[in-house]
């Protein structure tokens, strides 16, 4: 394994791989390439690359997580990071070299494989050292943890740091206080990059992101239809790194969604989708996961099953009001702790994933639903049994796995699949005749 000083070195592979992903991409016949996927993945060597610009170049550069907000960093020009979106990402595109790794990194194996990832991530210096980071106290204790493990790692020691304390409820007044929290971090941001906050530079680009969960709202619509307009997954994968993980309110990535967006009015108008002869409509009430184009593609072919939606592409998101700093400030705090997937889900009453569930089943019209069992989650562990009622009370099959998100190693695709074949068939499906 490479020893890496600065995290620079990492990010440079990352530019490199990416670059040679793009060229081969441009190789293909024109039928075969997707444009989104191509979008997606430019857009995600330019990041890098401007990570390694404001690295080596003493630039604002901050470490984050998805729901934290992005919205303030982005209009202050800070170039951030997450600590295990591109360490996942190119899991795939290098046979699970990092995973392997982190297989001998002493930390509990039965911890969640994100909060395993990032704090191996750290120790081994695979990321830039940042001005600051902001930490996240939900969705899971395990966050805490990671967190704590920041601290006493040689490469972020000194690195100051803000942790943003999440409201339970879902009142105005608990908007409010995370508001609050949200100048103080604001403060705290520009003492530790020398950036400066300006309010109309955030609201633009707060306006932008409102035009992307508009467009992504209108594609959950499409997705209602039989048959299902896109791929299991896709629309998830795709608007998550858009909107989470990559530069907020950049115009280019609601390019991006205004074309899928086009494209699923395209196919519900001619009654086209990916399966045609749809058999069985699936909901996966939690993070899509990394091993997601496998699972829909073998569901497609086998089953004629396609995974209509989840909690990661089911998207409550809300208008931020931007008249007036502050009724921006309560907005973003709002998506921020009630909207984002996951944490809305995993950071309080258990009243918001019922509901979440009984709205998805009958907007989807779904006959099936898949819970992941996600690993190293008590929050997971703790609704199932809330969920068998939702399901059993609308006459829905439920089935429970036990997977790794981020690490398709835990639970063998194989075992997978035959969970979910016996689930199917048990049900009165009828598997695809070969």
């Amino acid at each position: 394994m490479t020893e890496y000083v600065t995290g620079l070195e990492r990010t440079q592979e990352y530019i490199d791989r990416l670059a040679g992903v793009l060229q081969f991409f441009s190789t293909l016949p024109a039928e075969k390439r997707n444009p989104v996927q191509e979008a997606v993945v430019g857009l995600m060597k330019e990041h890098s690359e401007k990570v390694l610009d404001h690295a080596q170049n003493h630039k604002p550069l901050m470490c984050t997580w998805y729901g934290n907000c992005q919205e303030i960093l982005a209009g202050m020009g800070i170039v951030y990071y997450n600590p295990v979106f591109d360490l996942m990402f190119h899991l795939g595109l290098t046979d699970y070299a990092d995973a392997k790794e982190c297989d001998r990194y002493n930390l509990d194996d039965k911890i969640c494989s994100l909060v395993r990832y990032a704090v191996y991530s750290m120790e081994k210096r695979l990321h830039p050292r940042p001005d600051c980071f902001v930490a996240m106290a939900e969705p899971c204790d395990g966050q805490l943890m990671l967190h704590q493990a920041f601290t006493q790692l040689d490469h972020l020691k000194g690195v100051p740091v803000y942790c943003i304390d999440p409201s339970y409820g879902h009142t105005d007044k608990d908007f409010e206080y995370v508001a609050r929290q949200y100048k103080e971090m604001i403060a705290f941001i520009e003492k530790s990059t020398g950036a400066k906050y300006e309010f109309e530079k955030v609201k633009a680009v707060v306006e932008e992101t409102n035009r992307q969960y508009a467009i992504w709202k209108e594609v959950n619509e499409y997705m209602a239809a039989s048959p299902c307009p896109m791929p299991s997954f896709a629309v998830g994968d795709a608007f998550w790194a858009l909107t989470q993980h990559l530069p907020a309110g950049d115009p280019r990535a609601t390019a991006v969604m205004s074309a899928v967006r086009d494209v699923c009015k395209d196919n519900v108008s001619k009654g086209i989708g990916p399966v045609m002869n749809e058999q069985v409509r699936l909901f996966w009430p939690d993070l899509n996961p990394l091993w997601g184009d496998k699972l829909g593609q073998w569901l497609a072919e086998e089953w004629n099953a396609v995974v209509v939606s989840s909690f990661q592409q089911l998207t409550p998101y809300e208008e931020i009001d931007c008249s007036t700093e502050e009724s921006m400030l309560i907005g973003l705090a709002r998506r921020s702790v009630a909207e984002v997937p996951m944490i809305r889900q995993g950071r309080g009453w258990v009243d918001v994933m019922v509901d979440d569930l009984s709205q998805a089943l009958q907007d989807f019209n779904i006959d099936a639903v898949l819970f992941s069992g996600h690993m190293g989650h008590k929050d997971q562990s703790g609704v199932t049994q809330f969920m068998k009622k939702v399901c059993r009370d609308r006459r829905v099959p439920l089935l429970t796995l036990t997977t790794s998100l981020f690490d398709e190693r835990y639970t063998p695709m194989e075992k997978v699949q035959n969970d979910i074949s016996n689930f199917l068939s048990t049900n009165g499906y009828k598997r695809n005749k070969r």
